[in-house]
């Protein structure tokens, strides 16, 4: 599969009024029953173009900033079992055979990922895709927060 840049870094995509594009409705249609439960729409949103790509074969699931299976942002539930994959390197360290830890600090927006049995950082294409992925997912929920607030300021 040829590496495609994640859509919400490079869309042109025309945005809605609360700055984060919608699903094409096609996508909509076929993906987002699952998600119209979400308070989040920015989340509900890319989780319905995410998996639209990924059937596309446009985006690898790895590269993905919001979780299909936890139905939240990648950096929210990155440190779930679920997301260890021993095959790819996804939070495995190599070297020892054992499950890497991913910490994420929202407030400093530091992401880091540790063995928990050697205590190093894996030195992987997939931990650097999972440090680039958790960050990114961090930056946009974010910004979905203060857009959020700056909309409840005005509206007061």
């Amino acid at each position: 599969m040829v590496h495609q840049p994640h859509p919400e870094r490079t869309a042109s995509v025309p945005r809605r009024r609360r700055g984060h594009p919608s699903p094409a409705p096609a996508d909509a249609l076929r993906f987002g029953g699952r998600y119209e439960d979400l308070r989040d729409d920015r989340l509900a949103h890319t989780l319905v173009r995410e998996d639209a790509a990924v059937e596309r074969e446009e985006l690898s699931p790895h590269e993905r900033i919001s979780c299909h299976v936890h139905r939240r942002w990648a950096h929210e539930c990155i440190s779930s079992p679920a997301h260890v994959i021993a095959v790819t390197g996804h939070r495995w360290c190599r070297s020892c055979e054992a499950e890497a830890s991913v910490a994420v600090d929202e407030v400093s927006g530091a992401v880091s990922v540790v063995c928990t049995r050697c205590r190093t950082i894996p030195d992987t294409a997939a931990t650097r895709q999972i440090l680039r992925t958790c960050r990114a997912s961090l930056a946009v929920a974010l910004d979905g927060r203060r857009a959020c607030a700056a909309q409840q300021v005005r509206a007061a």
